[in-house]
Formats: C-alpha cells, structure tokens, sequence
C-alpha cells in the first residue's frame, strides 16, 4: 500500500503541476465523463453500451431502456451536484440529497432519500444505519482522520459506506460518489480526468468479491484498499503519461520549424491541437491552398509523424496529431 500509495501523489504533482493546454483539459474531461457516466452506471447492471451513453451525455434522443437512460441522466445530475458542493463538508443531508437524485423517477418516491428499513444478508442492521452514517462523518472529519492521506481516506470512505448499505438500491453508486467526492478534494481539477470506476467495472467480480467477501468469507479491509489503490495507481498513472504526451507535443513548434516545415504546416498543426482535427479542405480553406498542394503537404506531416491520418479515401478522411487518440493514452 506504501509503494501504490507513492505512485499516486508522484503522479498526482505531475498531473497538476504539468501544462496542458486549455482545449486538450477540456477534451480530456468530456471524454472521461462519457467513460465516467457508463461504467458507474454498468456497475449497476445498466444494460446501456457506452456509445449510447455517449449519446445520451451529449443530449441525443437513444433508443433504450428508459429506466437504464434515467439512471444515466440521474447520474449525470449527482456529479453535477457534487461539483456544486466542492466547497461543502459530507454531511447526511448530502448523502440523502444524493439518494433522492440517483432514484428520481425510477422507483418508487417513498424510498427515495429514506435509509432502508429491510434487513439485507451480510450488511447492517437497519436499526444501526443512521448512527453508523453520522459515525463515519464525524470519523471523516476528525483529527485522526486527518492525518491520513487523502486517497486511503477515500478507500476507506468506500468500503464502509458500501458495508453500511444504507439504502435498498443505489447504495453502491452513493458510496463511491462519497468517496470520489473526498479523493477530488485533493485531486482537484485533475480528478475530471480520470475515472476509478473503469478500474472496478472492468473487474466487477473481484471489485463486489472485495466488498462483499467470496467463497464463506467476511470481506476484509486490508485486501480492499490493496485493490482500490492499485486500481487508483493504474488511472491516474495513465493520465499523467497523456499529460505529458500532450505537453511535448504542445511544445513542439519550434523542432517543427528546424525540420524545416512550412509556416502553412505549422498553421494545420495549431488549427488540429485547438479543434482536435484538420481535413483538407479546411487546409485549403485556412492556407487559400489548391488541392493538390494540400494533400501533399498534409502527407508530409504523415511521413514525419507529426500527423496521423484517419480513414483512407474520400470525404471522410481527416488528421490528427499524434497524440490525439485519447482512448488509448486514457
């Protein structure tokens, strides 16, 4: 957990400390939050594919389960919420306002925002739930609590909140919204970057096995935060390696003027890091340049790797640079 938790805050200062230009952040954070809105929501056996989340994130009509579409859209509501509260202590009236919000419109209104009142096998007593949440706030905020570092505290937030299950459904989305809401405290703007929630849907068994205990077993704390940790290392280190991806690339003009690029080249690369993609005729369009001209020179930038080329024939066929496929450095 030492070496994990080392990983995190020297990735952590890199992140933060490393420029990226405002168009890239931007990029970057609407990407994450698709990826952010879909495997939250497919931890709760949402049956929507990421592509019509995506659509759904960016306002499209999708056709789907309209419960699984309401999830989404409720989901997208708590981070809206949470953001609003940045500056704002937990409190049990925010975890309720959350469950109010992860069910509107799903299930019956009676429970929305009310502890459960149902005993559930391997979880606590319902009679226990209330004092339990007002325990683990005063905990959050107490000096022992303090003296730990951010991401355990938001592991350990996790695991008790998941263990409290204080709510007949969406307990495990307001568990690891709690906890995400804690880690963004010390994350800050770099936390829109990175999503943990891969991490666990992409492993989904062993992330309730973690939880919840497997095979007769109670679940066990230290094996948790060994798994949360991990999963937080391997996010935020591939975010720092696209930071800096981006930022080299970013700097990168003058070495692009010693290879003896054109000052039109050197316009194509700036209109592609600002808008994310160049096509030809926006090349002949920003340079008044004829075709042929164009499609050389945007070959040109393909031979010496500043460009790579999407699509092979036709009006659909674009450029990026080489550090635009966000996928795969995320």
């Amino acid at each position: 957990m030492v070496r994990l938790l080392a990983r995190i805050q020297a990735a952590r200062e890199i992140i933060l400390n490393t420029h990226v230009p405002p168009a890239w952040e931007r990029r970057l954070q609407i990407n994450n939050l698709f990826r952010l809105a879909y495997h939250a929501t497919s931890l709760e056996d949402n049956g929507l594919s990421i592509q019509q989340v995506t659509k759904l994130v960016n306002g499209q009509n999708i056709f789907g389960d309209e419960n699984d579409k309401k999830e989404v859209l409720n989901f997208l509501e708590i981070n809206e919420y949470l953001q609003s509260m940045e500056s704002e202590d937990i409190s049990e009236g925010m975890i309720l306002a959350l469950h109010k919000i992860a069910m509107k419109d799903i299930d019956n209104e009676c429970e929305s925002g009310r502890y459960r009142t149902s005993v559930l096998e391997g979880f606590m007593e319902p009679e226990r739930i209330r004092y339990s949440i007002r325990d683990l706030i005063d905990w959050v905020y107490s000096d022992p609590s303090s003296e730990i570092i951010p991401a355990l505290q938001a592991g350990i937030l996790h695991y008790e909140l998941y263990r409290i299950h204080p709510f007949e459904k969406a307990s495990g989305t307001i568990a690891r919204s709690i906890s995400s809401f804690i880690l963004g405290r010390n994350f800050r703007e770099a936390r829109k970057l990175f999503t943990i929630e891969e991490f666990f849907n992409q492993r989904k068994k062993d992330y309730f096995e973690k939880l919840e205990g497997s095979n007769g077993s109670a679940p066990d704390v230290n094996q948790w935060l060994e798994y949360y940790l991990y999963g937080l290392a391997l996010k935020v280190s591939r975010v720092e390696n696209a930071v800096l991806n981006i930022s080299r690339d970013h700097g990168t003009v003058g070495k692009y003027i010693q290879a003896g690029l054109k000052d039109r080249q050197i316009q194509s690369i700036n209109f592609a890091r600002e808008m994310g993609k160049i096509t030809c005729k926006e090349y002949q369009r920003l340079c008044k340049l004829g075709v042929s001209t164009a499609k050389r020179d945007l070959r040109e930038l393909v031979e010496k790797k500043i460009f790579i080329q999407i699509g092979r024939t036709g009006r659909g066929v674009y450029y990026k640079l080489r550090y635009d496929h966000l996928e795969e450095l995320i």
